[in-house]
């Protein structure tokens, strides 16, 4: 039954990443603000290509374990169940890969895809103000991939440093 969800997964995303119909326009930041100026963040680095579909059905299929490493807060995080991990690859928006990294961008942390063991792929996880996005690493840290987070992945990192927040003690 699981090979089944994913291979449905799969479709839906094969099927997504194809469609080149009409997406929600986002609000621009200035909308309520029409004398205000926003000024985008400033690029660094080359240009990044995007998650190619190869990978991310790759990871439906295939992973088998998902661990988290945060750098400020006081616990990591790991996941081995199918329905979670597909979860959590669906917070890579396909649809929205970076170009570049925004030069005053840091990770609040990095995650490990594995499949039967072996880390397969290590994945800075940006989330400030104007990064909200993930940078696929290679060996040496450089930047192999780069895809925007969607909104439930952004849910989801809120949600783990709230309760991260709440098993800090209190002084």
């Amino acid at each position: 039954m699981q090979s089944v969800s994913k291979w449905v997964l799969s479709i839906v995303i094969v099927g997504l990443i194809a469609c080149k119909g009409d997406s929600k326009k986002e609000a621009s930041p200035t909308a309520s603000k029409p004398n205000a100026t926003v000024t985008a963040p400033e690029t660094t680095g080359p240009e990044i290509p995007g998650v190619p579909e190869q990978v991310m059905v790759k990871l439906l299929n295939e992973c088998t374990y998902v661990d988290y490493i945060f750098h400020k807060l006081p616990f990591s995080l790991s996941q081995s169940e199918d329905n979670a991990i597909d979860q959590n690859i669906s917070f890579i928006d396909f649809k929205r890969p970076l170009v570049r990294i925004p030069k005053d961008c840091k990770p609040i942390g990095r995650k490990f895809f594995q499949i039967k063991g072996e880390i397969v792929y290590d994945v800075d996880v940006y989330l400030t103000n104007y990064c909200k996005f993930y940078v696929f690493v290679d060996k040496t840290n450089k930047p192999i991939y780069a895809n925007y987070m969607t909104d439930a992945g952004v849910n989801f990192y809120a949600n783990v440093a709230q309760q991260a927040r709440g098993t800090i003690p209190q002084q």
